[in-house]
């Protein structure tokens, strides 16, 4: 299963963008539209309110801008084709003649073979939208364009016969008097904090700032209240997480293993944003083009990251191209519906069912994201190319001091290089020499040298090179000429040798390449000077023109067991001296294969790795330099802290374009195989050109999203905060404002919104306090059966808004209120609890041994208890106890969660280790505040949760739940041991542990509530 979830995933991915073309409003939300066009049944009939979401969903698939799809040549979205000549010869729609229309006479048809939709379509146009079409062809049949690519126009608020102060109020009492409907009473001061609370930060409010609040009996109190919770740094992490939904944000890759990778940089930089209030239009400008900006900074880079975010494969089977495409794809369709509201995606394979975006100009779109300097399968080893490494200041300051070692060790080395080079194309030439005369046999000696007196002592023999068996009628001289050996015989096993000369030293070396212990007998004879090395140890050492007894000229060499390297370093003033040696016959001397195989290529036609792998023989095994040996160990030593350092530097994934411009083709089907026409970047015509003389790069593209006159950025951006605090925006599908989105609730409202927004100069905190500071937001959210029938997603605002909490608030007010939350802002991402081995069940890594590092290995301490926005998040295995609670899997960008009510979400609430913990932990503070009385625990646990008093009934349901729980663990005193040893923080041993497990359950029960997961 885990493993067709991860191979499978892209083309999830494509499906989903496909039902999203269908879209999931009922074509523009039709009740409200209906309802809409009664209560106003006088007025004229507008295309762009009534009509177009009627056609958009039942007739636009077949009659609308895709050509390939298109029947009868009809096309209905434009209106000079839809008044044009059939080839029937009859006219779809005839302005002010309803009758002679052919439309209406197929959308009234009897005949199943000729009513419109057809029968197999599964639609159907109720009696009053056929008679919406009806009046509008009568009324001369005019077109508009669609509402969102109308620019918003600067719209007076209605007057207010309640002289709100705020304009927000005037529109929405204005809508609902068309309703004949008003405004709930004011929601109370406790509902009210806890809710802008919630709102603003993400977590509940403390007792402290509600008893503040209640006391403030000043006129401002509740703005006063508002401003403090803007000002606070837990706003920006409330914001960041909504953000985090739409740019996809995730810890993994998300195809194949799904391994880890590394953007919290970028997250930080959104909570740091959010909380400097940063403009919208230069948060947007950051984001899609931070790279490109003149003299672009750290903060700059960090910030393009948001189009990073997306998923990144790198399985060996995969085709690097087909990635590339899916990346691009994924970066064109996420920045269309985070600033545009729509669904571009659905003109990849074809032109656009329902919006005017063709498939041409998806690709156009495409072009600005397809340049990216990047791989298309990458990611094996973390972050993806290109990135931003991150150091510390105290790892940027280490990484230049290793970096100043480095280069001047390799420096002295560089010097040594020469003299090694030297010294090893010496050796090869000996080598080769040794190679067209005798075959040396093993057990012969090799002569190294001759060296003169001031060569230091070298700490391994072969340190020069081999030369063919000693001949000493062979004449070796020094620079000066002064060294010269006499004739003699060769240096073979069992024979002797004599030698004189002038002052010089000479060394002789064997690899015996010992398999046990063995004793080498040497006889000496009247030298100067002799040296006796093994394995690089000097062993026996004689000075020159030293006096020493006959007894002194016998030596025994105690060889150990894999000793491999004997040395005798011979200095010289023209006295005899002689050798005799019995070595076991077993021991052998040969050449490594692998070196004897390079040695035989000739040096000008070996690859780079075969001429490197030679040097690195030479130096290690005959180079016997010990200062090049020295610095060679030391730089080894510094690369290794070097490469240990950068391991721990953080890095983020950004976007930075290549030197070289990447084409970019229309893709036939949207299949990288099938490339037609080349294109350049470009926006849909249905929306403002780019700016004249400007590059087509990102950077035009992200300023273009927010000049002057842009239809959809303002309206998208202030539709998702609205959202974020009514529960639904005023446009119910935040992620298609296209012909399949839902139509605004309050048209005016929202223009009037998306101009202040921009006036303001894209100021989000000061549209956030607009919002929660009127009294739209204000008022309680106690409804009627008859008014949630009438208007379920509460749009007009007849009452407060309520709905479940997002995931992460829910689990957040938990650990707020037990007093566990850890206050930490930023930083890499935890893992806290988690179910079983969830990761190696699903994502099948419990047997590829080649990445055990991705297999989940719990936190301990407090990073089990930061906000939920910190947790680790693998797409292919997100936290369990969050998606539960309708987080989405961030494999795609999400600008609206869902709400279910399952019962796995109860399942998590009274059994997830993190709420079983948290109420252990409130159950303390519960018996602290109580003191033995019971009343008094409840009081103090109800108001930590849901920020009020517990009525009478409620309190007397929760004491009475008390006293069966203590009963219960008073029965079985092993159950409360059990229960108060769930989590890993220590359980108060003060505490008596069956009145404690009692409390826990207590408060288990309160986390529970409604009320307590519901923001009200």
């Amino acid at each position: 299963m885990g493993t067709m979830f991860l191979l499978d995933m892209h083309w999830r991915r494509l499906v989903s963008g496909l039902l999203a073309c269908v879209g999931t409003a009922l074509a523009g939300d039709l009740r409200a539209v209906a309802a809409d066009a009664a209560s106003s049944a006088q007025a004229p009939v507008r295309f762009g309110r009534d009509i177009r979401p009627i056609l958009s969903h039942n007739c636009f698939l077949c009659h609308g801008q895709d050509e390939k799809r298109r029947g009868a040549g009809l096309r209905l979205d434009e209106r000079e084709q839809a008044l044009a000549e059939l080839e029937s010869g009859l006219h779809a729609i005839v302005p002010g003649k309803p009758e002679e229309s052919e439309l209406v006479a197929r959308i009234t048809a009897e005949d199943d073979s000729l009513r419109m939709p057809p029968p197999e379509s599964h639609k159907t146009l109720t009696a009053e939208q056929i008679e919406l079409v009806r009046r509008w062809i009568a009324e001369g049949a005019e077109y508009e364009p669609h509402w969102s690519f109308i620019p918003p126009q600067q719209v007076d608020p209605p007057a207010d016969a309640a002289a709100s102060v705020n304009p927000i109020d005037a529109f929405v009492r204005a809508r609902l008097a068309r309703d004949g409907l008003s405004m709930a009473p004011a929601a109370d001061r406790r509902t009210l904090i806890r809710r802008v609370t919630l709102d603003l930060t993400g977590l509940p409010p403390t007792l402290d700032e509600i008893e503040a609040f209640l006391a403030d009996e000043r006129p401002d109190a509740y703005e006063r209240v508002v401003d403090r919770l803007l000002a606070s740094p837990r706003y920006g992490e409330r914001m960041a997480l909504d953000w985090l939904d739409a740019a996809r944000y995730a810890d993994t890759h998300g195809y194949h293993i799904d391994s880890q990778r590394d953007m919290w940089a970028w997250r930080d930089w959104v909570i740091k944003a959010f909380n400097e209030n940063m403009p919208f239009d230069q948060f947007t400008v950051w984001q899609l083009a931070g790279d490109l900006l003149p003299e672009a900074t750290t903060e700059h880079m960090i910030a393009s990251g948001f189009n990073r975010n997306h998923p990144v494969n790198f399985e060996g089977g995969a085709i690097p191209e087909e990635y590339h495409v899916e990346y691009v794809v994924d970066r064109a369709t996420t920045t269309a519906t985070v600033w545009l509201g729509l669904t571009v995606g659905c003109a990849r394979c074809h032109d656009h069912k329902y919006d005017p975006i063709t498939q041409k100009e998806f690709f156009q779109f495409f072009a600005f994201f397809n340049n990216v300097d990047e791989e298309g399968l990458d990611g094996y080893r973390g972050n993806a190319k290109p990135m931003l490494e991150l150091p510390s200041d105290a790892q940027r300051s280490r990484r230049e001091k290793l970096n100043r070692e480095v280069a001047e060790i390799e420096q002295q080395l560089k010097e040594r290089e020469a003299a090694a080079d030297q010294a090893q194309a010496a050796w090869e030439a000996i080598w080769r020499d040794r190679q067209t005369s005798a075959k040396v046999r093993p057990g012969e000696w090799f002569l190294f040298g001759p060296v003169s007196l001031d060569t230091p002592a070298l700490a391994r023999a072969e340190s020069f090179g081999v030369s063919s068996p000693v001949n000493l009628e062979t004449t070796f001289a020094n620079q000066d000429g002064s060294f010269r050996w006499l004739p003699g015989p060769q240096f073979v096993d069992g024979n002797e040798a004599s030698l004189s000369g002038d002052a010089a030293a000479a060394y002789l070396t064997r690899q015996i390449g010992s398999s046990e212990d063995t004793i080498v007998r040497a006889r000496l004879g009247t030298s100067d000077g002799v040296q006796v090395w093994l394995n690089g140890e000097l062993i026996w050492d004689r000075e020159e023109q030293a006096t020493f007894s006959p007894d002194q000229r016998e030596l025994e060499l105690h060889l150990r067991e894999g000793s491999n390297e004997l040395l005798i370093k011979l200095v010289n003033y023209a006295w005899e001296w002689q050798f005799e040696f019995a070595l076991d016959p077993r021991l052998e001397a040969s050449a490594p294969a692998n070196v004897v195989a390079l040695l035989e290529i000739a040096p000008e036609q070996r690859t780079e790795e075969q001429a490197a792998a030679l040097r690195h023989y030479f130096r290690e095994n005959h180079f016997a330099d010990d200062q090049y040996r020295d610095l060679t160990r030391g730089l080894g030593q510094k690369r290794a802290e070097l490469a240990e350092l950068k391991a721990k530097i953080p890095s983020t994934m950004v976007m930075r374009e290549r030197e070289e411009l990447r084409k970019t083709f229309l893709l036939a089907r949207g299949q990288y195989t099938n490339p037609t026409e080349e294109l350049s970047p470009g926006t849909p015509r249905a929306l403002p050109p780019l700016p004249a003389g400007e590059p087509a790069n990102r950077l035009t593209l992200a300023r273009w999203l927010t000049a002057p006159g842009h239809p959809l950025t303002a309206r998208v951006t202030v539709n998702r905060l609205w959202q974020a605090l009514f529960g639904t925006g005023l446009v119910k599908t935040a992620e298609d404002f296209g012909l399949q989105g839902a139509a605004p609730a309050n048209a005016d409202l929202l223009d009037w919104l998306a101009v202040e927004f921009v006036d303001s100069g894209w100021d989000v905190k000061q549209m956030l306090r607009l919002m929660v500071t009127s009294d739209a937001y204000r008022q309680s959210s106690a409804s009627s059966p008859e008014l949630f029938a009438r208007d379920p997603d509460n749009q007009l605002l007849a009452h407060g808004p309520r709905f479940r909490m997002p995931a992460e608030f829910i689990r957040d007010l938990a650990l707020a209120a037990s007093g566990t939350l850890d206050a930490r802002i930023g930083g890499a991402s935890v893992k806290p609890y988690q179910p079983g081995d969830l990761w190696g069940e699903l994502a099948h890594q419990k047997t590829n041994y080649k990445f055990t590092a991705q297999l989940f290995e719990q936190d301990h301490g407090a990073d089990l208890y930061r906000r939920s926005m910190y947790t680790f998040w693998k797409r292919s295995v997100p936290p369990v106890n969050l998606v539960a609670l309708d987080a989405p899997s961030r494999e795609t960008c999400t600008v609206r969660r869902e709400r279910t009510n399952t019962p796995l979400q109860a399942l998590v609430l009274l059994n997830d280790p993190t709420f079983v913990e948290a109420a252990r932990h409130l159950a303390e503070r519960m018996m602290a505040a109580g003191q033995g009385d019971p009343s008094a625990a409840i009081a103090r646990g109800f108001e930590l949760v849901t920020a009020r008093r517990p009525t009478e009934q409620e309190a007397a349901i929760l004491a009475a739940e008390y006293e069966r729980q203590l009963a219960s663990f008073a029965a079985d005193a092993g159950a409360a041991d059990a229960l108060l040893a769930i989590g890993e923080s220590p359980r108060d041993q003060s505490l008596d542990a069956v009145s404690h497990a009692a409390w826990t359950n207590v408060a288990l029960v309160i986390l529970n509530l409604d009320e307590a997961i519901t923001r009200n």
